[in-house]
């Protein structure tokens, strides 16, 4: 939430900002000449895109092995100032046995799915390796270890190991071209969206499927029992989840017509 300015003091900024910085001509032909790890699971990319947009912030690469103890075991990850913040979701890059092996050597590596680009979409520099621990990740996550829930079935398909490095460049805004990309904005974006329409407050909801009468209702309530706590102009940050769903999940693209 945005909360008003008091009459003594102005609010403080707080707005992460995106990692990306896109390719000179020279770093194009640069990083498309380092091995490469390609990315098949569409999910690995909304993570990425995730990351790399500042959604996860502080996170500026894939968990490493202590970021990811921490998430699972306190719901934290601490940034570089010691400052814990609220992030309970493993956001890591899984790879084979295989893969490992080839890129072991290796000081820099490519990030690339085909699926959606030909470029190099991030470079991890000095990468390290560890061990896919999902018995432990299903656990803490989701207090169960049952195939039967959609995401252990996917997490347990995963390669035997995890993959992070010293740090993570992201080289391009991540564009799915399904006709989506202009609703996928960026914190600062939705931030300088609710100043401009002069918001002193943002409520947000986050929905898998269509909104339901029950659903209008509590956002209806939401915005009254905000007014009525003094908020001139309250507004409403929907935010329809996409990425990967369950198969009984109503489709990103039908939601948002």
């Amino acid at each position: 939430m945005f909360a008003a300015a008091s009459d003594n003091a102005e609010p403080k900024r707080r707005v992460a900002e995106s990692l990306v910085q896109e390719m000179t001509d020279a770093e194009k032909e640069e990083f498309n000449a380092l091995p490469v790890l390609e990315i098949e699971d569409m999910e690995q990319v909304n993570y990425l895109h995730t990351i790399a947009e500042g959604w996860a912030y502080p996170l500026k690469r894939f968990m490493n092995e202590q970021e990811l103890l921490e998430s699972m075991n306190m719901n934290t990850v601490t940034d570089a100032d010691g400052k814990k913040h609220i992030l309970s979701v493993p956001i890591t890059h899984h790879i084979t046995a295989a893969q490992k092996e080839a890129m072991k050597d290796h000081k820099r590596i490519a990030l690339k799915c085909s699926k959606i680009s030909d470029d190099v979409l991030a470079v991890i520099e000095e990468p390290e390796f560890f061990d896919n621990r999902k018995e432990e990740i299903c656990s803490k996550t989701f207090g169960t270890r049952s195939v039967l829930h959609p995401k252990i079935e996917r997490i347990e398909e995963q390669g035997e190991f995890l993959i992070s490095g010293k740090s993570m460049r992201f080289t391009q805004h991540i564009q799915f071209g399904d006709g989506l990309d202009q609703y996928r904005l960026t914190p600062q974006q939705i931030y300088d969206i609710a100043e401009e329409r002069g918001a002193d407050a943002v409520y947000a909801f986050q929905v898998r499927n269509p909104l339901h009468n029950g659903h209008c209702l509590l956002l209806k309530d939401t915005r009254e029992q905000l007014i009525k706590m003094g908020y001139k102009n309250p507004i409403l940050l929907l935010h329809p989840l996409g990425g990967w769903m369950k198969d009984d999940d109503v489709p990103l693209d039908y939601r948002m017509r």
